[in-house]
């Protein structure tokens, strides 16, 4: 599986697709933020569109990315949580760390507004 990737300007948009339990997917969700990261990016948004579930450990890669681009004055937002997602995010709190959108055009005009 390869996680897609796209960049609009300055913001980099991944889409993971799947079911990530902690096995090589989830890996190379975690090589393909961290390489955004590494890469200087600032602006990453997930579009969680096609992820069907995450369990523990890729939501701690997801708090591992969080905290890298915070780190650096960075931001990963989130969009196209589905029902099921939703309710994990909500459930395990993220929904209030995660700045997280309907679709990608919202989180992409999201970045826009707090334009530096």
């Amino acid at each position: 599986m390869a996680i897609r990737r796209k960049e609009v300007r300055t913001v980099v948009v991944l889409y993971p697709k799947g079911n990530f339990f902690g096995d090589d997917e989830t890996d190379e969700l975690q090589k393909a933020i961290m390489d955004e990261a590494a890469g200087g990016n600032e602006r990453l948004i997930l579009n969680m569109q096609e992820c069907q579930s995450l369990n523990s450990i890729a939501i701690g890669v997801l708090m591992r990315g969080f905290a890298n681009y915070r780190s650096r004055g960075g931001e990963i937002k989130l969009c196209g949580l589905g029902k099921r997602l939703q309710d994990l995010f909500t459930m395990t709190k993220l929904i209030m760390v995660f700045d997280h959108h309907e679709s990608e055009e919202e989180a992409l005009a999201a970045f826009a507004v707090g334009a530096r």
